[in-house]
């Protein structure tokens, strides 16, 4: 046990339930809403404020359900919801200004921009009357884990000076160590495995593929490291391979939270793993087929996500650009809320022959599910001809011949031996604004 944690949680119930007591009673009220008879009744009834607020406010919604009829508008039933077109990206990017709420003034929002690895950025506001706090407080809650407890962060990018101190005297007498996903270099991960020796994290959090770059120096370099009670990993995939060498580096679960720039918090894995919570009080996710029809529950199709609590910016069935499964089975945590699949892979990661078949994202990230101790990261290219080169970076130590061979001949079958498939064992893969896409298109 962490020492001083009595302190801690006198400063955080001052700062929380005293000096911020809005903040703990959102908390409150959140978790009785998501243990409510009603829940389903509660997400559709916001949902229809939503779409009245959109077609009100913002210029960009009233204009796109113009064509709708008023009968459908009033979101009598869910038929007439699923007729509402959806979002997709490319709207979004082009109608940032009209998708705005008019009737909120800025200063109660603020704006994000994706990264613009998996295509040209896309840049969102959200709605500052919403604090992300409570729903951080729930999933640390579901694994074990007090929000006034030290935590150990891996983001994208450097905090600056200013931010540090700020977050050191916000968070006081907890501890925060930081590591930037642009700083990982050998002197930089030394110095973050001797801050989380020191300040005993219960928590390691990042990007999933930092974190796992993390793990992989960890493991190569056989260090001791303080082992959390939870590694949560959000911003991408997790694949099999991510998950195992992660939990082998840390000694802890590793939980898998999906969320984006867009819609911050969609869904997350409880202790039992078994799948992931849809946030149903906060978000509804739906799974669709290439015609935007709903798909039954456990089929794969393409995830439309509607965030319930952006006033500011609504985003109403926007085609996020993940493949994703609903589930019908229930999870033995007892909690309520709906599960969907651990997102596989992206729309846009896609490989295709000359006739059309497609390799999606969702096969492709589970390609090396069988080996996951060998392969350490892979990466496809596919040249104007259709030719497919995989790019691999093998464990330390480990022969993947044979595994690259049967690898290879897997994807020869399910592409009908229509292109020519190199395999290349290489030092790194390449990555865009940080982030290493599953598929590169030869340009």
């Amino acid at each position: 046990m962490q020492k001083g944690l009595g302190l801690r949680k006198f400063i955080f119930d001052f700062k929380t339930k005293i000096l911020q007591p809005k903040l703990y009673r959102t908390y409150i009220a959140n978790e009785r809403r998501i243990h409510s008879e009603n829940l389903y009744e509660i997400n559709f009834n916001k949902r229809k404020e939503l779409v009245e607020q959109a077609i009100k406010h913002s210029a960009y919604y009233k204009e796109k359900y113009a064509a709708l009829a008023m009968d459908s508008l009033k979101m009598q039933s869910e038929k007439d919801f699923e007729k509402l077109p959806i979002l997709t990206r490319e709207e979004l990017r082009h109608n940032f200004d009209g998708i705005i709420a008019k009737n909120i003034s800025n200063k109660k929002y603020y704006k994000l921009s994706t990264s613009g690895s998996s295509g040209p950025a896309i840049t969102v506001l959200h709605d500052k009357r919403v604090p992300s706090a409570p729903t951080q407080w729930r999933l640390l809650q579901w694994w074990g884990i007090k929000p006034y407890e030290n935590k150990a962060f891996i983001y994208r990018y450097p905090k600056t000076i200013v931010s540090k101190i700020l977050n050191t005297l916000l968070w006081w007498p907890t501890k925060r160590v930081f590591l930037a996903g642009t700083e990982m270099d050998e002197g930089h991960m030394h110095d973050f495995v001797q801050a989380i020796n020191k300040t005993k994290p219960t928590l390691l959090q990042g990007y999933t593929d930092v974190v796992y770059e993390f793990a992989l120096f960890i493991v190569d370099n056989k260090l001791q490291i303080h082992a959390p009670k939870a590694v949560w990993v959000t911003s991408s995939p997790l694949t099999k391979q991510q998950r195992v060498t992660m939990q082998q580096a840390f000694g802890a679960p590793v939980y898998d939270q999906y969320g984006s720039t867009e819609v911050l918090y969609v869904a997350a894995e409880c202790s039992q793993q078994k799948g992931m919570h849809i946030l149903q009080d906060m978000v509804y996710v739906e799974c669709v087929d290439e015609n935007n029809r709903p798909v039954p529950p456990n089929t794969l199709g393409k995830l439309l996500l509607t965030d319930l609590n952006n006033y500011a910016f609504p985003l109403i069935r926007y085609e996020i650009g993940d493949f994703g499964r609903l589930l019908s089975s229930k999870c033995s945590c007892g909690m309520p809320l709906p599960l969907m699949d651990n997102v596989k892979g992206r729309q846009d990661a896609v490989i295709i022959t000359p006739s059309g078949i497609q390799l999606n994202g969702v096969f492709l990230s589970s390609i090396f599910d069988d080996f996951p101790d060998s392969i350490r990261a892979y990466q496809f290219l596919q040249e104007k001809d259709y030719s497919l080169t995989l790019n691999y970076i093998p464990m330390n130590g480990k022969k993947v011949d044979t595994i690259i061979a049967e690898v290879i001949n897997r994807l020869k079958e399910v592409s009908g031996k229509e292109i020519k498939i190199l395999s290349r064992r290489v030092d790194q893969v390449s990555k865009i604004n940080g982030k290493a896409p599953m598929v590169l298109k030869s340009k």
